[in-house]
């Protein structure tokens, strides 16, 4: 009978424990949810916010490069090609010459960057066919691109740059045509020397054709995306990778252009292009560390 007793008056010692942690934790409980409604209710002038950081607008540094690709590209890579007389005459060769220069302006604490962009190009195409015959095209110019990049890395590399952004294009530039043959079927030979009583002099009676049209124009617009890095004090190095997107020429009249300055050949009116720059950056805000 007393063991009994005993496990009756642990029963109910646990049991009256038991209600006291439940009626403790329920408590707590009510305080919390007290606590969280009374939170709510204190106006928003007296909480604490997280503080932002302010967008102001500040030219932060200029940064001024050339592209290497054009050159690399049109000397190593691509080179010109001297003329073979053995060589079928379905081949043509070229000449090119393009130079581009770039400068960027940042502003807002580098969030953004305004570009200017300027090129020159010079290419010439020609083919030599049987003797004395053939044609040559000659295309010089200039273009001119201007945009705004949005820098994902403001908030980290101040003066580094991973960059999209949008570019509009403008070209301007002239072109010539020549064509030259001999057909003696149609009185056309190729030069010769005649020899005369007192003299010899060189006739030339072949069929030269030229078509010349100056002050031709052509935009178009661009996607890009890139990234710039810093690699040495206030040198940098980086890429710029482009969507391309052209409009109609205007000015042609007798001859189509075969190039545009900037954009490359007329047979698509949508090309995938990049360029490698090298840039010197002067900083207005802050010394390099």
């Amino acid at each position: 009978m007393i063991m009994y007793k005993h496990i009756g008056l642990l029963c109910i010692f646990c049991l009256c424990a038991f209600w006291q942690n439940s009626h403790a934790q329920n408590n707590r409980v009510s305080e919390i949810n007290v606590s969280r409604d009374s939170l709510k209710n204190i106006p928003d002038s007296l909480k604490i916010k997280k503080p932002k950081k302010p967008f102001k607008f500040t030219i932060d540094g200029v940064r001024a490069g050339f592209d290497i690709v054009y050159p690399i590209f049109d000397n190593f890579v691509f080179p010109n090609n001297p003329f073979n007389p053995n060589d079928p005459l379905t081949k043509t060769y070229r000449v090119k010459q393009r130079y581009e220069a770039s400068i960027d302006v940042g502003f807002a604490q580098n969030r953004f960057f305004a570009v200017f962009d300027y090129g020159y190009s010079k290419i010439e195409r020609y083919r030599l066919g049987l003797p004395f015959t053939g044609f040559s095209y000659k295309n010089i110019g200039s273009y001119l691109r201007i945009g705004v990049d949005y820098n994902f890395m403001h908030n980290n590399f101040k003066d580094e740059a991973m960059f999209v952004g949008f570019r509009y294009a403008q070209a301007g530039f002239r072109h010539d045509f020549q064509y030259f043959g001999a057909s003696e079927a149609w009185g056309f030979r190729p030069p010769r020397l005649v020899t005369l009583p007192d003299t010899a002099i060189i006739v030339d009676d072949r069929f030269i054709g030229n078509i010349s049209e100056s002050g031709l124009s052509a935009s178009w617009v661009e996607l890009v995306l890139g990234l710039k890095v810093n690699v040495w004090k206030q040198f940098f190095m980086g890429y710029t990778a482009r969507i391309m997107i052209r409009s109609g020429i205007k000015g042609e009249d007798r001859l189509l252009a075969n190039e545009l300055p900037g954009f490359g050949s007329t047979n698509r009116t949508a090309r995938v292009f990049f360029n490698y720059y090298l840039a010197y950056r002067l900083a207005f805000k802050r010394k390099y560390k």
